[in-house]
C-alpha cells in the first residue's frame, strides 16, 4: 500500500514521535510511506526509505545536523499541475467558506491556503492509497487539499487529544469548521479509549468509524537511549531526589499547579524539580518560579533530545497536564522503570496507568493533592519492573500492526485496491 502522513512539523512532542516511530516502521512491513511535514522544522533522523515531501517556498530549519540529510533529500513539491489549476478555480470557495465558516471574501491565510495546495498537488501526482493526517491544522489542510483535487483518497484522521477538551477551549469558528471537516473523513484513529469516547460524544462520530490505537512507543532502542547520561549537573552530584516532568510549557500542561504542588512538597523534604521543554508560557512559568522562591531548586533547561536518560535516573516523573489524548511522555517513563504520578485528566493517564494501579492519580489542578501524592510514592516507590512489563503493552509492533490492519481494511472497502 502507498500510504501518505501529513504532519504540521517534524518537530519533537508527541504527535511528531509517532510519526517518527510509526512511519519507518510502516516502510519495514512493505508499505511505500511518505511523509509531508506544513513546515520545514525537522528534529530527528528519517530513514532513506521514507519519502519527505515539503511545501516550497518555506523557510528550512533544523535543530540537529544530523537531520540535514533528511531535509537534502527531501521533495519539493511541485506547482500544481494545468488540470489542478482548473480545479482549484472550480474549488466553489463561496460553498466551501460558508460551510467552514470563513468568510468568502477573507479566505483562510494566505499560508494555509499555500499548504492546502501543496497536498493538493501531491495527490494528483502521488496518488496515495490513503493519507494520515496528525492535527487539527494537517486535517484542516488535507481536507481543502483533497476538494481541489476532485479526487481525494481515504482520509483517516488520527486525534492525539480529546475533543471535548480541545472544543471547549477553541472558539466558535473553530469548532464549527471541526465539526464540518470531521464529516468528511473515511474513518478515525482515536489515540486512547477516551479519545475514542470524545469523538462518540462530542462529535456524534459513529463508534464503527472510530478505532482506537495505542501509540507505536516502547522501541527496541528505547533501553539504548535510557542509559546515555542526561545533560544536566543534578544527576552527577548525589544531591537531593530529582522530580521530573516533559512537555510543552502551554496552558494544556498546568505548570503552575506541578510548581506549586512542588513548592509545598520542598517545605517538607529536599527535592528538585527538572521540567523539560519548550513554550509560549515559559515567562510565566519563571514568574512563578521566582515568586515562590524556587529558583535554585527548579530548573527549567528547555527541550531535551533525549528525554528518556533524564526518566532514567530520575526518582519521579510527574503529569500535571489538564487534558491529553495519550500522553507518550508517561508510557516512556514507566518503560524506563520511573515511578509516575498523573493527573486524572481526560484522557489516557488512567487508562495507562490502569486506574492507580501503576501509579498514583490525583484531580486536575489540585496542588495539595499533587504535593500529597508525588511525597507518597517518594517514600514508597513501586516495583521498576512492574511499571517496565506495563509499558511494554505501548509497543511500536503492536501498534503497527494495527494501523497495518485498519489501513487494509479502509483502503478495501474504498475499492482502491
Amino acid at each position: 500500500m502507498h500510504i501518505a502522513i501529513v504532519i504540521d512539523h517534524l518537530g519533537g512532542y508527541g504527535a511528531e514521535q509517532v510519526v517518527y516511530r510509526l512511519a519507518p516502521s510502516l516502510s519495514e512491513r512493505g508499505h511505500k510511506v511518505d511523509v509531508i511535514p506544513l513546515q520545514t522544522i525537522i528534529h530527528r533522523h528519517l530513514p532513506q526509505n521514507v519519502r519527505v515531501f515539503l511545501p516550497g517556498g518555506m523557510p528550512d530549519r533544523l535543530t540537529e545536523e544530523r537531520s540535514a540529510h533528511v531535509l537534502a533529500r527531501a521533495i519539493r513539491l511541485r506547482p500544481p499541475s494545468r488540470t489542478l489549476e482548473w480545479a482549484h478555480r472550480a474549488f466553489e470557495w463561496a460553498q466551501a467558506s460558508n460551510a467552514l465558516h470563513w468568510n468568502p471574501r477573507v479566505p483562510p491565510g494566505s499560508r494555509m491556503l499555500r499548504q492546502a495546495r501543496a497536498v493538493a498537488s501531491y495527490l494528483d501526482v502521488e496518488k496515495p492509497d490513503c493519507v494520515l493526517p496528525n492535527l487539527y491544522r494537517s486535517i484542516f489542510v488535507t481536507y481543502l487539499g483533497g476538494r481541489m483535487t476532485g479526487e481525494c483518497p481515504p482520509v483517516m484522521p488520527v486525534i492525539h487529544a480529546n475533543l471535548h477538551e480541545i472544543l471547549s477551549v477553541g472558539s466558535y469558528r473553530f469548532r464549527l469548521r471541526v465539526r464540518y471537516l470531521f464529516s468528511g473523513a473515511t474513518h478515525f484513529v482515536a489515540v486512547s479509549q477516551g479519545t475514542s469516547d470524545s469523538l462518540e460524544n462530542a462529535l456524534g462520530v459513529p463508534r464503527e468509524k472510530i478505532t482506537t490505537i495505542y501509540n507505536p512507543i516502547v522501541t527496541p532502542d528505547l533501553d539504548d537511549k535510557a542509559v546515555e547520561t542526561p545533560d544536566h549537573p543534578w544527576f552527577r552530584d548525589d544531591g537531593a531526589p530529582v522530580l521530573l516532568a516533559v512537555g510543552r510549557l502551554e496552558k494544556q500542561k498546568d505548570y503552575p499547579t506541578l510548581i506549586r504542588a512542588f513548592a509545598r512538597l520542598a517545605v517538607r523534604r529536599p527535592c528538585r524539580l527538572i521540567i523539560l521543554g519548550e513554550g509560549s508560557k515559559r515567562t510565566e512559568v519563571e514568574g512563578l518560579v521566582e515568586e515562590l522562591k524556587l529558583t535554585d531548586r527548579v530548573s527549567l533547561p528547555g527541550w531535551a533530545e533525549n528525554p528518556l536518560a533524564f526518566m532514567a535516573r530520575a526518582s519521579l516523573f510527574v503529569l500535571s497536564s489538564r487534558w491529553e489524548g495519550l500522553p507518550t511522555v508517561l508510557v516512556e517513563a514507566l518503560a524506563c522503570g520511573c515511578p509516575c504520578v498523573s493527573t486524572d485528566c481526560p484522557s489516557g493517564p488512567a487508562e495507562i496507568l490502569q486506574d492507580g494501579e501503576f501509579g498514583a492519580l490525583v484531580p486536575v489542578g489540585d496542588s495539595a493533592a499533587l504535593a500529597e501524592a508525588m511525597e507518597r510514592v517518594l517514600d514508597a516507590p513501586p516495583d521498576r519492573r512492574l511499571l517496565q512489563q506495563r509499558a511494554a503493552y505501548f509497543s511500536a509492533d503492536r501498534a503497527v500492526a494495527a494501523y497495518e490492519e485498519l489501513i487494509a481494511s479502509v483502503v478495501r472497502r474504498s475499492g482502491r485496491t
